[in-house]
């Protein structure tokens, strides 16, 4: 979705997160290059923003449902549509991070493939400065743990 079209989705964020998470994911929604949306009857009912960080790593920052459309595969939709346009982009690694404890979110990850990782696995497969760089960006914060899946 283009950036001027975004403004519609924010209560999908408003009923997906708070404090700063929900600052957070306005703010990505708002700046991020690739936003994807699902479109129910009456108009949007997730999204999902993702990032190529590296020539052959993407990222994949938030996915929002709305609450009367979770558990009947909207953002199982989101995410296997994510995971294969970074196939098409060429990405080959993918990554997420999900607080400790969001079983729904570490549901939909494991589902398709992702697997806990660590910095320590983050900077033997892309180097001890990369690794720090590609963290930065991500945003993992204390209390999150990475996912990691391989495309290819």
């Amino acid at each position: 979705m283009p950036p001027e079209s975004r403004d519609g989705l924010e209560f999908i964020l408003d009923e997906s997160f708070d404090g700063l998470y929900l600052r957070h994911a306005k703010r990505t929604l708002r700046e991020i290059e690739a936003v994807r949306a699902a479109r129910g009857s009456s108009g949007p009912v997730g999204v999902i923003m993702v990032k190529a960080l590296e020539q052959k790593a993407g990222y994949v920052y938030y996915v929002a449902v709305t609450r009367e459309h979770r558990g009947k595969g909207v953002a199982t939709l989101l995410l296997t549509d994510a995971l294969e346009k970074f196939k098409a982009g060429r990405i080959e690694d993918v990554y997420a991070s999900v607080e400790e404890g969001n079983a729904p979110s570490t549901g939909l990850f494991l589902a398709h493939g992702f697997a806990r990782t660590s910095f320590a696995e983050l900077a033997k497969r892309f180097g001890t400065l990369r690794a720090v760089n590609m963290y930065r960006v991500m945003m993992v914060v204390p209390g999150e743990f990475l996912l990691h899946k391989s495309t290819s």
